[in-house]
């Protein structure tokens, strides 16, 4: 690795740390990161940041296990369905094009940040 791009992925990895110190998680951060800083291809993009999930996830759940903050049954149901999301959601990309993924992680993108915008003005969309 190149000291530029050795960088650039210490300067990437801070940032996903921030964004999940306040509940967003790597797919918000780390695939438009990997499209537009390392020019990946779109689903290569979004195969490592769901691969990168497992880590994330379970360093994540041990973490506020050994604080008690977890509720062990609603843990499970949630990752059930977020078990078949993926699965579902990984059969989907494949039939997408890239340019149609990215428009769609795009709106996706504009609307939650809009939403949260207008929530901070007490605004209800």
């Amino acid at each position: 690795m190149t000291p530029e791009l050795n960088k650039l992925v210490e300067k990437l990895e801070l940032e996903t740390g921030g964004y999940a110190l306040i509940g967003l998680g790597g797919g918000y951060a780390l695939v438009p990161s990997y499209i537009h800083f390392f020019r990946s291809p779109t689903k290569i993009a979004i195969g490592t940041s769901m691969a990168s999930f497992i880590w994330i996830a379970l360093l994540g759940a041990a973490f506020n296990m050994f604080h008690n903050v977890v509720n062990i049954q609603a843990g499970f149901v949630l990752g059930v369905g977020a078990a078949i999301g993926a699965v579902s959601g990984a059969a989907l990309v494949a039939k997408f094009s890239s340019s149609t993924l990215k428009t769609l992680l795009g709106f996706l993108f504009f609307y939650v940040s809009l939403k949260n915008i207008l929530n901070f003005f007490e605004i209800r969309i």
